[in-house]
């Protein structure tokens, strides 16, 4: 059975409440407060079944102190009905409501002119004329206008009828993704607990649901579920729904909570949006100026940054992030209310694009790009955009998230030509290309450079501005072809030989240097005593690079100390000799048997733990046995 969820809007005490109480036969005004004023103060609902479907009524207050009520009653809503008084006319608070109605998204519904049995039949034709005159230019203006009286019943079967038709148009209002209940009440039943309303985005909810608390992001068991006063185990997106929960208290869940299903985007305090401002607003809207958003059941003060523009002019455009002074829950997709704060007026509406945003500058000309991409709603002009704000790389959620799909269907909306990083990134193919052969080109340099050294340190090849994401995945496809090797702390071309650039004096030289170190075993010459210029230091950091030489660290001297290869697997043998395994020993003993000292002998110790060749228990070590 289809579902509709109609707002009635308009000015005070020109008839609403009685007209939705003619039309389904309930009181919408509950509260003592309301009956006592005989004013609407909160939404008030009712509904009516049709052939095709029930249609549920929002009564939203009509006084002008309560449009953040009448803001929360129109959330959701997919049509307006707008009741105007036949002996009143539209007034103030009837064009602001319909204002917010069109920046609320609603564009169908129709005009009811109430209290026609006041009027004299002859007056019809020319009030029905002034009515459409006055509302002439409002998202309204050409909605069927139905002279009606809740009092005679006239018009009443005509607005049914319009009700049956809005009932079978087909929904165009922004949706979430996920199961999305903005709570517009909350109160406790004996025996039953907390009871929450509103009116269910998104997807529907069923019994024994688990659904998280924006901003607290605590979670509750859906224990009982009641659509117009019926007992349901399901509900559908769309309807006015009661929720019982488990494990969560009255005090637990302040005006603004929304219930959002596991899985849906966490609160944030910061949400980007395209932003448009009302022609009559008067002024312009500035960066850094402080407004009221009200979105959903929400009413915050947020600062607004404005991305490439210092100000808004009345009726144009923009783009602009909202910092929030606490996290807050939208939808990509949901339209906003913006008011100024002083004098309290509607200026502008929103379209939150990333609900989940981080903070950046105005002037963030990549994020405007992505702002832009996600406006025209197209996937792969998204991820382009995020790949080039974030270096490279995106991920699945957020271009996800931003093109209002789910993940599993971003992977097919997206086009070829994009390799997956990690399980939840991407990047795109033609910019892992361009790392790797920004990586061979800085490798070619430094080694043009610096034809000695075997290998080049990261920061030595110049890196560009791609993500760490990127720059891994375009190196491991370098290591993976073969053209890159690498030794753990740098890289280097497969193809250079810096022993080929060595001259024939060169050679000699190093020849010499390696046979210090060889003669010199455990007690290897200080390195300044044999490294007299910056060729030694080369020509010494070639043979370490080749094998021939090992630095070993003594951290708790500050020292490093070179060996040559053949003294360490001599010293290993010794030991081997001296303690067969499955023997233990000491550092102490490992001392005496290789005649070095304590400076030498605890950075060799630690080497031979690293190579697999001694096992460290406590104090003790043993000689691993090989297999």
């Amino acid at each position: 059975m289809k579902n509709c969820c109609v707002v009635v809007i308009g000015h005070v005490d020109h008839g609403k409440t009685t007209l939705v109480h003619a039309l389904t036969g309930m009181e919408t005004d509950r509260l003592p407060e309301e009956k006592a004023r005989g004013l609407s103060i909160v939404p008030g609902f009712g509904h009516a079944t049709y052939p095709g479907g029930v249609v549920d009524f929002v009564d939203a207050p009509g006084h002008e102190d309560f449009v953040q009520a009448m803001v929360a009653g129109a959330s959701g809503a997919r049509a307006a009905m707008l009741v105007v008084s036949a002996v009143e006319g539209v007034a103030a608070q009837t064009l602001e409501h319909l204002a917010i109605a069109r920046i609320l998204g609603i564009r169908t519904g129709v005009v009811a002119v109430t209290k026609s049995d006041l009027l004299d039949a002859k007056d019809h034709e020319a009030c029905l004329d002034e009515m459409r005159v006055a509302l002439s230019g409002t998202v309204l203006d050409d909605a069927p206008m139905i002279l009606c009286s809740a009092v005679s019943g006239d018009g009443l079967d005509r607005l049914h009828s319009e009700m049956q038709a809005i009932l079978s148009a087909p929904n165009s209002m922004p949706a979430p993704l996920f199961s999305f209940l903005p709570v517009d009440r909350v109160f406790s039943v004996t025996g039953q607990g907390t009871v929450v309303t509103g009116t269910l985005h998104g997807t529907g909810i069923s019994v024994g649901d688990t659904f998280n608390l924006s901003g607290t992001g605590q979670k509750a068991v859906v224990r009982g579920l009641q659509s117009r006063c019926v007992a349901r185990s399901g509900v559908a997106a769309g309807e006015r729904v009661a929720v019982n929960l488990r494990n969560v208290a009255v005090a637990d869940i302040p005006r603004g909570t929304v219930l959002t299903a596991e899985g849906a985007s966490a609160a944030s305090n910061c949400m980007d949006a395209v932003v448009k401002v009302e022609a009559e607003a008067g002024r312009s809207l500035k960066h850094l100026d402080d407004v009221r958003v009200l979105f959903g059941t929400s009413s915050e003060v947020a600062q607004i940054r404005l991305f490439a523009h210092k100000q808004i002019e009345p009726g144009a455009s923009g783009f602009a992030q909202f910092r929030f002074a606490k996290p807050v829950m939208a939808f990509a997709g949901q339209l906003a209310v913006i008011r100024r704060l002083s004098p309290v007026q509607t200026i502008a509406g929103a379209v939150f694009l990333d609900a989940d945003a981080t903070p950046t500058r105005g002037g963030d000309k990549h994020r405007l790009r992505v702002l832009q991409a996600a406006v025209a709603g197209d996937a792969d002009l998204i991820a382009h955009s995020l790949c080039a704000a974030r270096g490279g790389t995106a991920s699945l959620a957020d271009i996800a998230r931003l093109a209002r799909l789910h993940v599993v269907q971003l992977q097919t909306a997206l086009a070829a030509g994009y390799v997956t990083v990690t399980d939840g990134d991407i990047a795109i193919a033609a910019d892992i290309d361009a790392c790797k052969a920004d990586i061979l080109s800085g490798l070619a340099r430094y080694h043009k450079a610096h034809p000695l050294r075997r290998f080049a340190s990261l920061a030595g090849i110049g890196r560009q501005k791609q993500s760490t994401l990127l720059f891994d995945c375009a190196l491991a496809c370098l290591l993976q072809e073969g053209s890159v090797l690498a030794n753990g702390t740098g890289l280097a071309l497969k193809q250079h030989d810096p022993v080929a650039n060595l001259s024939e004096t060169q050679r000699l030289w190093v020849s010499e240097i390696e046979h210090s170190f060889l003669t010199a075993a455990l007690a290897p010459p200080a390195r300044e005593t044999v490294l007299t210029s910056p060729l030694d230091h080369e020509l010494v950091d070639l043979l370490i690079d080749g094998g021939r030489l090992v630095a070993l660290e003594n951290i708790a001297l500050g020292q490093t100390i070179i060996f040559h290869v053949d003294a360490l697997t001599t010293a290993t043998k010794m030991l081997v000799t001296a303690f067969p395994p499955p023997l233990d020993f000491t550092t102490s003993q490992a001392r005496a048997a290789l005649n070095t000292s304590r400076r030498i002998i605890v950075p060799v110790l630690e080497y031979f733990d690293a190579q697999e060749i001694t096992m460290r228990a406590g104090n003790t070590r043993s000689i691993k046995q090989r297999e």
